[in-house]
């Protein structure tokens, strides 16, 4: 007769450790077992990685004559398993940003979500979104069906709005992460304080017929699980001659705004096989690249050498941060934006055709830290010298139309704000027109200047990237 041995446990109730400092489950509790008996054990494995794996099982066992040697380390006889698996995804799921035409201080996320099991019909239960700075909204329509079904092999796309939650707020984390860093570069002590807690958003969109708490239940420690390994591995990665030990007093968890997606689903019907998926660390593409300021040196004095460093490993970890922000910028950073909004069209007279438009023209500024002063200057066709390079790719008539009045306008913007500024459009035709030809010169207001040579210049020249259309019609 043997005993299946369970978790060996120590004299004072603990559970005893291994020599190799391995930790393992124990899968069954000691249970006895007779001459030609044989015991069951259901094993539950989650696959977190799809591909080949390899699962060790160890048993041992020893007559019950000396059951107390599983504590003692005596001999018991013990055998090995490996279990070869293979873990294939049930669900493939990837998001992808766009602008928002009407309000270029939102977004447009897609998630885009595929079943891959065969044979296996899935119904999406709900999605929740996690940031510092945005609230999700569904872009819904008419015929968006209330329960949302994928078949075997079948792809949908699920469309939020990203939306500020508010227009004042601070970007604690990103002004921490810049004081912090600014100290361990640059001062003789080193930075040991906490980071203040950032208040995050919780946005759930039920798309089945009862919701699912994530904000107070054990799925929240498992969202801010996957948002800290995917923190770390990035920190890593990007900052190679920072020790990890540094990372919690230079770098929050979370971001203002980064975004987390978690989605939930099931087996139609609501019966079988239940799961989520998430992706953490979202890039909306709001332009900021903080970093870059860090390596100013802090106006306060001058900076001071460090006890065991010498200025070239100073000017070495200097460099290594800021070939990161050089490699992170696939994209063009884009700290204002301008939007513009048909408000009204009449025509001139009742024998002429010539017809007027009011447009509303918006100018929002998307950064957290700077106001800026910018000159706008509405720019028309017949200006052919310059319409070339203020005017991107569209099919819309040209010559049709001239902006009329004030063309030039100068502004304010406060940090996250907006300011809009009241314009006219003359029309030879009615029809759908793209208007959308502008030029905006910006330069932040009472910026420091830089003293280092990998601070970015806060002056900048945009112009439109996407068609804005605009329908006159009487």
């Amino acid at each position: 007769m043997f005993v299946l041995a369970g978790p060996a446990i120590a004299s004072d109730g603990s559970a005893a450790g291994t020599e190799c400092g391995v930790k393992s489950h124990a899968l069954i509790p000691v249970e006895t077992l007779g001459p030609g008996e044989s015991l069951l054990v259901p094993v539950w494995i989650r696959g977190d990685r799809v591909g080949a794996h390899t699962l060790s099982m160890a048993i041992g066992a020893s007559t019950t004559q000396s059951t107390r040697a599983l504590t003692t380390g005596c001999k018991m006889r013990t055998r090995k398993f490996e279990i070869d698996l293979v873990v294939t995804p049930s669900l493939r799921v990837n998001a992808f940003v766009r602008p928002s035409v009407q309000n270029p201080h939102e977004r447009i996320l897609g998630i885009e979500i595929e079943n891959v099991q065969s044979g296996l019909d899935i119904q999406l239960v709900q999605s929740t979104f996690t940031s510092g700075h945005y609230e999700l909204l569904p872009l819904r329509t008419g015929t968006t069906p209330r329960v949302v079904q994928i078949g075997s092999k079948q792809t949908v796309n699920l469309m939020y709005k990203a939306r500020p939650r508010a227009r004042d707020v601070q970007a604690q984390p990103e002004q921490f992460t810049i004081s912090a860093l600014q100290q361990y570069i640059f001062a003789k002590d080193k930075p040991t304080a906490v980071p203040a807690p950032i208040r995050l958003v919780h946005s759930n969109a039920v798309l089945g017929h009862q919701g699912i708490d994530s904000t107070h239940s054990s799925l929240q420690a498992y969202i801010a699980r996957s948002q800290a390994h995917r923190r770390r591995t990035m920190l890593r990665n990007a900052y190679p001659l920072i020790p990890e030990k540094f990372h919690s007093a230079l770098f929050p968890l979370y971001e203002t705004f980064g975004i987390d997606f978690v989605l939930f689903w099931s087996e139609t019907g609501g019966k079988g096989r239940t799961g989520h998926h998430s992706i953490t660390g979202i890039d909306l593409g709001v332009p900021h690249d903080y970093i870059n300021e860090a390596l100013t040196p802090p106006a306060s004095g001058a900076a001071r050498m460090w006890l065991k460093d010498t200025e070239h490993d100073r000017q070495e970890l200097i460099q290594s941060i800021a070939n990161r922000s050089a490699a992170s910028a696939h994209r063009t950073e884009r700290t204002l934006d301008v939007a513009l909004r048909l408000t009204g069209v009449r025509r001139v007279s009742e024998a002429d055709a010539l017809c007027v438009a009011d447009i509303e023209v918006s100018v929002y500024n998307h950064s957290w830290q700077h106001a800026y002063n910018a000159t706008l200057r509405l720019i028309s066709p017949s200006e052919s010298d310059q319409a070339s390079e203020t005017k991107p790719e569209s099919s819309g008539p040209q010559a049709a139309w001239t902006w009329c009045g004030v063309t030039t306008h100068t502004l304010s913007v406060d940090p996250l704000g907006s300011v809009c500024v009241q314009a006219q459009v003359a029309c030879s035709a009615l029809g759908i027109i793209d208007v959308g030809m502008w030029e905006l010169s910006a330069t932040a207001v009472n910026a420091t200047a830089a003293t280092s040579p990998y601070a970015k210049s806060l002056e900048c020249k945009l112009h439109p990237l996407h068609p804005s259309f605009i329908n006159v019609t009487i």
